[in-house]
């Protein structure tokens, strides 16, 4: 199995986490919004998620490893669910200031977000596909945390360095933050390149949110496109996100059962 100490380090990217997200959002919990508690919660209990399914798989306990698993057809459709939240929440935030600061921002995280939501869909659903493949199984299922290391090293590189604190200098943050998951994702990659395809498709997800972030999402005319996401029924909205996610799931685990195997079942 590749990896060995993959879940000590998800276990210091959760401890870092809490680091970088402590100014803004541990210290003001009772201020913030049902949905960015949700989305705080989805990604915790994914890096668990991840911590436990290293650490059994590396243990031999193969038969837990199976059954913590499962957590993830709960856990998976949960990201999703609270991902569109957020998203939602910041284009109702948008509508009501489109010339701010702050506005052009959220505006700007208009790609960003759902750019993320896309790019960890399609190699959760990769991971199930080739959960018989060890090598593209666990690089798949990793590559899949890249994705919340940009949103924790912008934060600490503003907790770190003074003049990114500042407003005005958040996108030099925002690069920097981009920056640190795509050099890692390259990294991860170049170790192993005949199986690092996961590595390299969330390179290039993670090059795409820095581009659009300073490209598109600057667009005058793109913050009212984002901010007409405020019109569509929330629960609608967040139902049909529900609804994708499990039909994501379901296939990538029918489409990676091997022949003979029941498809339909959810035990390995």
């Amino acid at each position: 199995m590749p990896y060995r100490k993959a879940w000590l380090y998800v276990l210091a990217l959760l401890a870092l986490t809490f680091v970088a997200f402590w100014p803004g959002y541990f210290a003001k919990l009772p201020a913030k919004l049902m949905a960015h508690h949700a989305h705080a919660a989805s990604a915790v209990l994914w890096m668990i998620l991840a911590i436990l399914q290293s650490w059994t798989i590396h243990h031999d306990q193969f038969a837990l490893h199976r059954k913590v698993g499962l957590a993830t057809f709960i856990l998976f459709p949960f990201f999703l669910v609270a991902g569109m939240w957020v998203i939602h929440v910041e284009a109702t935030t948008l509508a009501g200031d489109f010339n701010s600061l702050e506005g052009r921002q959220i505006a700007q995280f208009g790609w960003f977000d759902p750019l993320a939501n896309i790019g960890f869909a399609l190699l959760f659903w990769a991971g199930l596909k080739y959960r018989h493949k060890v090598q593209l199984h666990a690089r798949y299922m990793l590559a899949t945390l890249l994705f919340v290391i940009s949103p924790i090293g912008f934060r600490l590189l503003a907790i770190g360095i003074p003049f990114l604190r500042s407003d005005e200098n958040f996108s030099y943050a925002m690069a920097g933050g981009n920056l640190i998951a795509f050099a890692i994702a390259l990294y991860l990659y170049r170790q192993a390149p005949k199986h690092g395809r996961p590595f390299l498709i969330a390179a290039g997800f993670i090059a795409a949110q820095e581009i659009t972030f300073e490209t598109l999402g600057r667009l005058p005319a793109w913050a009212p496109m984002f901010a007409s996401v405020s019109y569509i029924n929330l629960p609608f909205l967040l139902l049909l996100t529900g609804i994708a996610s499990v039909g994501i799931a379901w296939h990538g685990w029918v489409t990676g059962a091997r022949p003979g195997s029941p498809k339909v079942a959810l035990a390995a």
